[in-house]
């Protein structure tokens, strides 16, 4: 899980567990006319806001090209026939189906089947193989059809668990008062994984008179929610989500610190450079 922290003690200082956060922090304060609660709680929900927008989702476009990029090829190197549009769509569909127990669409690959040769005592078994018959789909006659059929929601899945990792940083922003725009990301999806250890949000933790404690997170990507059960996903899986969502933290954390010394400069101009001046938007 993805953290970062902010604690204001009783004589308004400031402790993060980035270092960067917490200069900024510190220096945001002397030029807000806030107090240092209600300024590091704007912050911190910006750059939950920021992490969610800066955390990379596979777009509707890169899916498609990726899945018609897939090998083309049989097992023995040849060529496929035919048209050959879905059927890297194809293999990984299949693929899917087989980590999900389940038989490969059009069921077209050959079975062994175990039946009895005789009957009474002495019945042994013998196995048979048993070829069974395409449903129009592979690389033949009216595997377009079949595959758009296929291909729209498989492809939407795969968008929504992209964008999973993003939501528990915008579950973050949500929580401190600084919601995505409807459209953005769904209320229904946001309400799922608020403060659950597989999805993000905030906490705000009074650990004295005066002094507070600001948590933001992310744990999205730990769960496979696409099945019964919600398992766990492989280490590796793991690994790989929270180096993006580290990184998208990371841009959302740039991304505001320039803004706070954006206004820390343009407060402080007068006094450093003997005029008013304006610093150009980032």
């Amino acid at each position: 899980m993805k953290i970062l922290t902010a604690s204001v003690g009783k004589d308004g200082g400031i402790v993060s567990n980035y270092a960067q956060v917490q200069k900024a922090l510190e220096d945001y304060v002397k030029v807000r006319n806030q107090s240092v609660y209600d300024s590091v709680k704007e912050k911190m929900a910006n750059i939950a806001f920021k992490a969610a927008q800066n955390t990379y989702f596979s777009p509707r476009a890169n899916i498609k090209a990726n899945l018609l990029a897939l090998p083309i090829t049989k097992d023995n190197g040849k060529k496929r026939t035919g048209n050959t549009q879905y059927v890297g769509l194809y293999k990984l569909i299949n693929w899917q189906r087989k980590n999900m127990g389940l038989d490969p669409l059009g069921n077209s690959r050959v079975r062994k089947v175990r039946v009895l040769a005789s009957r009474g005592p002495s019945a042994s078994t013998k196995i048979v193989k048993k070829q069974n018959i395409p449903r129009n789909t592979g690389p033949s006659q009216g595997v377009s059809r079949f595959m758009d059929g296929k291909s729209k929601p498989f492809v939407q899945a795969r968008m929504r668990g992209s964008m999973f990792l993003k939501i528990g940083w915008a579950a973050a922003a949500a929580a401190l008062g600084k919601p995505f725009e409807k459209g953005d990301f769904g209320s229904a999806t946001i309400q799922r994984l608020t403060g659950k250890a597989y999805g993000g949000g905030a906490n705000i933790t009074n650990l004295a008179p005066g002094s507070n404690r600001f948590e933001i997170y992310n744990g999205a990507g730990v769960f496979d929610l696409r099945y019964k059960g919600t398992p766990m996903r492989s280490s590796n899986d793991i690994a790989r989500a929270r180096e993006k969502q580290e990184a998208g933290l990371m841009k959302g954390v740039a991304a505001e610190i320039a803004s706070i010394y954006k206004l820390v400069i343009e407060r402080n101009s007068q006094a450093w450079f003997g005029k008013k001046i304006k610093v150009k938007a980032v």
